[in-house]
């Protein structure tokens, strides 16, 4: 009648090992200067790099100068312009275009200076298919598929 029993006593405890110190371990990640340029995904992983670059002002307008910029607008963060989901054209150009021009800044042999991508950038809005063929010119020079700038 009664419930079985397994072993009795008190619950099992955890050991603790003191002997074993606590080390913090330093942050590892990739360098903040790519010998070529980082991607999209490099940038999107990294915000605290373009907050250090940029602060509070990355936004798309101020990056890009541009005071009209059409479908996601011009007070998107940059971190956010890396991360849009859009899959037309200018969606990849934002994404693209981002990284592109934050390798500018932090890479003197990118391909492509800053007023170059900042100025291809706003050329590219005026529609869909630029702002494809520039998001895919933007993506070699990212991946590192463009010869650097001597």
């Amino acid at each position: 009648g009664s419930p079985p029993s397994y072993g009795g006593g008190s619950p099992p405890t955890t050991p603790i090992d003191p002997g074993t110190p606590s080390i913090p371990s330093p942050p590892f990640f990739p360098a903040p200067t790519p010998p070529i340029g980082g991607t999209c995904d490099f940038w999107r992983s990294h915000p605290t790099l373009i907050w250090g670059l940029l602060g509070w002002w990355g936004t798309v307008g101020n990056a890009f100068g541009a005071t009209n910029v059409p479908g996601l607008g011009t007070s998107m963060s940059l971190p956010q312009a890396l991360s849009n989901t859009r899959t037309d054209g200018l969606g990849a150009l934002y994404r693209e275009g981002t990284a592109s021009f934050l390798n500018s800044m932090v890479n003197n042999r990118f391909p492509f200076s800053t007023k170059q991508v900042r100025e291809t950038f706003v050329a590219a809005l005026g529609s869909n298919s630029a702002a494809a063929a520039q998001a895919r010119l933007f993506k070699l020079a990212n991946e590192g598929h463009l010869k650097p700038r001597t």
